[in-house]
């Protein structure tokens, strides 16, 4: 619960400051793709296979200057894992699917003359803490040419938090507005099982965005 207030105070506090400060503020849509497992605190993953999913959200970056900046999201995001396992005898294909909405809280850097680009291109790179919340969670056993559906939202942890590895390349339009592509990590440290207190969620997300 803590964790959760510090988090929504936080968004609210973004969302103040590009009330008074109009001139200072960026939103942007973005989209793309991720790929997930869910393994043990310490581990980026284990030897299951990668899930593939999506993501979609809305950003609101506060700059305080033109190389450090706060930015928080509204993300829905997919996550999960796949598996393989040999259940009495018959090889099996396992599958969970689980779908939050997540706010990060990142610190950004922005870096353009220091590494000698041309004005319309931007690096940066960002870390921080993210809170999300579990819309629904999906098991599916695949076996023998059949499949077996099952909701398992009650049997898992409904809150999920974690730290944010990130970057990306922005190119400035004439307009004033920009296009940007950004590559991260998210590394889940929160329980998400309440049968299997070890495993943690973690992906990597590839995402392209619009920013006016």
């Amino acid at each position: 619960m803590k964790t959760r207030i510090i988090f929504l105070v936080s968004l609210a506090a973004m969302l103040l400051a590009g009330q008074t400060m109009q001139g200072q503020v960026n939103f942007g849509i973005k989209a793309g793709m991720n790929i997930e497992t869910q393994s043990e605190l310490g581990q980026l993953w284990n030897n299951n296979e990668l899930l593939t999913g999506f993501i979609v959200g809305g950003t609101v970056e506060y700059a305080f200057n033109n190389s450090f900046s706060l930015q928080t999201e509204l993300n829905y995001i997919q996550k999960g894992e796949k598996s393989s396992k040999s259940l009495n005898g018959v090889e099996s294909d396992i599958q969970k699917e689980f779908d939050y909405i997540t706010v990060p809280f990142l610190i950004k850097g922005t870096f353009n003359d220091e590494l000698g680009l041309t004005g319309n291109w931007d690096l940066f790179g960002y870390t921080g803490p993210y809170y999300g919340y579990l819309l629904s969670a999906n098991y599916k056993l695949k076996t023998e040419g059949s499949t077996t559906d099952k909701d398992i939202t009650d049997e898992s942890i409904r809150s999920d938090w974690g730290i944010v590895f990130g970057g990306g390349v922005t190119y400035h339009l004439k307009n004033g507005d920009a296009v940007f592509s950004d590559l991260r990590y998210d590394m889940g440290l929160g329980k998400i099982d309440n049968d299997n207190s070890d495993l943690r969620n973690k992906a990597i997300s590839l995402c392209i965005g619009y920013r006016f």
